[in-house]
């Protein structure tokens, strides 16, 4: 990223935007993480859902943070893009390996051990076992796998959450989903399951019918952000009241957008000085070069159709406009074929009144290179 030199930075800028953000840094989401603590200590199913960069992970982080300190043990483990159920032994390997606490870390080990299967959290795991043994079953080395959490609870005592971030990509994987969805079932007394899922369109339900706590994660309050905000530019010796509304409504309470907002104007604005127009608008610059890869990525992948229906969203909050039908060659029947596949990708969401795209940078990004309206 190139700076001017009016936009060098006087200290470590507070605001993190592309990963998850420090357990201390998360901004009102302490009561889902207390919903979700709770709901594992009564034994209950939970889904988490939320479009993409709303916080789940963050908010897990949290969630695995406390319940440390409250004597849970919290598994998490990354199912993104999961290919196999070799993959998917891999990725719960991993997550056993790196979560495990050193207290338990030998139980874990033995029951391993005991199965049989080339799984484990030290040393050789399923990777090596499948190089030596092509012939190696994923599938059994699975089912090892999901019945530790269970073996280890009733072993040593302990509650364990086990946490399937990103849980949609299972539905690619036979004979995953329902092998888990079985596991879960089993002794909710002592082992819980939370599923993290990208898709809020779309909730993954129980096949057995038993009740699943649904949490869904909305965009953060202006209040909360306001005041989160402002009190890091403080610390850092920077005022950016004059500033910080419009920061603010750009953001529209994306969790993600907005901290990459605050980071851009942070670098903007020297320690001691007070934020000006030119020092936002240099920000709101940076920050839709810094989307413009990925929303043209984004543009390219829809078809034609899905293109005019995401520009009318942007442009006139709703892809059934006239204005918008009419400017942008929009059939009606197009739109209306259209606007589920863009729900499903995670790019527009429909409100109370009309619809907005969920990126808010990418809706601006939109309006200021492709824009129809004066």
């Amino acid at each position: 990223m190139h700076l001017s030199e009016s936009a060098m930075m006087d200290g470590a800028n507070p605001f993190e935007f592309d990963g998850p953000v420090p357990v201390d840094h998360v901004i009102d989401r302490q009561r889902e993480a207390d919903a979700i603590e709770a709901w594992t200590r009564e034994g209950q199913l939970m889904v988490l859902a939320a479009p993409r960069r709303y916080g789940k992970t963050s908010l897990i982080h949290k969630v695995s943070s406390e319940g440390k300190r409250n004597g849970l043990v919290v598994v998490t483990a990354d199912l993104f893009g999961v290919a196999s159920l070799a993959d998917l032994v891999l990725r719960l390997e991993r997550a056993w390996a790196q979560y495990t606490p050193e207290r338990l870390r030998p139980t874990v080990v033995k029951i391993l051990a005991a199965a049989r299967a080339g799984v484990s959290i030290s040393g050789s795991g399923f990777a090596v076992t499948m190089a030596d043994s092509p012939a190696a079953d994923p599938l059994s080395a699975l089912r090892v796998i999901l019945e530790l959490p269970t073996q280890l609870a009733q072993r040593e005592g302990e509650r364990i959450l086990i946490v399937l971030d990103e849980f949609q990509s299972v539905a690619g994987v036979p004979e995953a989903e329902s092998l888990i969805w079985q596991h879960a079932h089993q002794h909710l007394d002592a082992v819980s399951y939370l599923f993290s899922v990208g898709r809020p369109d779309i909730v993954p339900e129980s096949p057995s019918g038993r009740p699943v706590e649904t949490l869904r994660l909305g965009r953060l309050p202006v209040t909360e952000l306001h005041e989160a905000i402002k009190k890091r530019f403080v610390a850092g010796n920077r005022d950016v009241a004059g500033v910080l509304d419009g920061l603010l409504t750009a953001g529209e309470g994306h969790p993600q957008r907005t901290m990459l907002l605050a980071h851009l104007l942070w670098q903007e604005v020297h320690m001691g000085a007070q934020a000006t127009d030119d020092h936002w608008e240099a920000a709101l610059t940076m920050a839709l070069r810094l989307v413009a890869p990925e929303a043209q990525a984004t543009m390219s992948g829809l078809s034609a159709g899905q293109r005019k229906v995401l520009r009318a969203v942007a442009e006139y909050g709703t892809p059934m406009a006239a204005r918008a039908l009419r400017t942008l060659g929009l059939p009606k029947t197009t739109a209306q074929k259209a606007t589920p596949h863009l729900v499903a990708a995670g790019l527009i969401e429909e409100m109370s009144r009309g619809w907005r795209v969920i990126d808010p940078l990418l809706a601006r990004w939109i309006r200021t290179n492709y824009g129809t309206r004066a």
